[in-house]
């Protein structure tokens, strides 16, 4: 009796369990990780971690919770900010929902040290108060950002100074915006 009843506590415990399934998708960059954060108090500490999207991932605690994507070669970028899962159902997390893609061809631009993709009112790479949302070491690589508008720059593997490429770029959800 005390079995079955242990079994019944363990069984009604894994339906509270909060689980999300992430789809990576198709259009994206690869994907390296995803790791699932949980803010209490001011601090934020991770929950869950994924390299392999073929399982759920269990989520402790009620949340909100921020997921953070860090595709292969690249910056860890904020995919969600306050993603909700409610207690004992599944909950699926399409990444093309939530995040673009921008892929830049260099075909007239100097070889470059790094491509860097960051916010329009950026400084650019080197100055002060830079804040790089994504960055590749070459071209022809796509670089997962969230929608939004951004500013593409080049770092000339010579040393010269950083060129500021494109402007204005708009990325959306889903998609891959190219800069020729």
């Amino acid at each position: 009796m005390l079995a079955l009843s242990c079994c019944a506590l363990l069984v009604a415990a894994a339906d509270g369990d909060r689980k999300l399934t992430i789809d990576p998708g198709r259009g994206l960059p690869a994907i390296e990780a995803v790791t699932v954060y949980a803010t209490k108090d001011g601090k934020r500490a991770a929950v869950a971690e994924a390299t392999k999207f073929d399982a759920p991932l269990v989520l402790a605690g009620d949340g909100p919770f921020e997921v953070v994507v860090k595709p292969k070669g690249g910056l860890p970028v904020r995919a969600v900010e306050k993603l909700e899962v409610k207690a004992g159902a599944a909950h699926a997390l399409k990444l093309t929902d939530v995040l673009g893609a921008v892929e830049v061809f260099g075909d007239d631009l100097p070889r470059p040290d790094k491509v860097v993709v960051t916010d329009v009112r950026d400084p650019g790479p080197g100055e002060k108060g830079h804040v790089a949302v994504q960055s590749a070491g070459e071209y022809r690589v796509g670089l997962a950002v969230p929608p939004g508008t951004y500013a593409v720059w080049v770092l000339p593997a010579n040393g010269a100074k950083a060129q500021r490429v494109a402007d204005n770029i708009r990325v959306k959800a889903g998609s891959t915006t190219r800069v020729e």
